[in-house]
């Protein structure tokens, strides 16, 4: 009789690199819904030039706004992850590009921070989302 093989959980790190690609993949196709899915009910997103954005419904409502600009996210890519316990964090740096009314592309990169809890049904979800830009968005 054959034991079946038990999968290890997934790391923390591990878990980061399926998420990033997931969001990328859900912004870039407009699936607000699914990038709001990465954040607890209750979590924080600080974008640049905005007060602070608290909940899943008032990031969802900002997110609209970018998927509706035509903003697409064309890298997401890690500095620096890691965890204890049920936290952890991801920093990295993002390029966000959005068309411009002159057929030009507008150009916003920047750096971020993202906490994350640990969730009773094993994922991880961001309580904390700060994006840092660093130029102006621009052609």
């Amino acid at each position: 009789m054959a034991v079946p093989m038990r999968r290890e959980p997934e790391t923390f790190e591990q878990a980061m690199a399926t998420l990033r690609a997931d969001i990328v993949d859900a912004f870039n196709r407009g699936e607000i819904k699914a990038c709001t899915g990465f954040y607890t009910d209750d979590a924080t997103v600080l974008f640049p030039d905005r007060p602070p954005i608290k909940g899943r419904e008032a990031i969802e409502t900002i997110l609209k706004e970018y998927a509706a600009a035509g903003t697409k996210l064309t890298s997401v890519d890690p500095i620096e992850i890691g965890s204890s316990g049920d936290l952890g964090y991801y920093t990295g740096t993002y390029q966000l590009d959005t068309p411009a009314d002159d057929s030009s592309t507008l150009k916003e990169t920047g750096k971020f921070v993202s906490v994350f809890r640990l969730q009773a049904d094993g994922s991880w979800k961001a309580v904390i989302d700060s994006l840092i830009r660093d130029t102006a968005a621009g052609p």
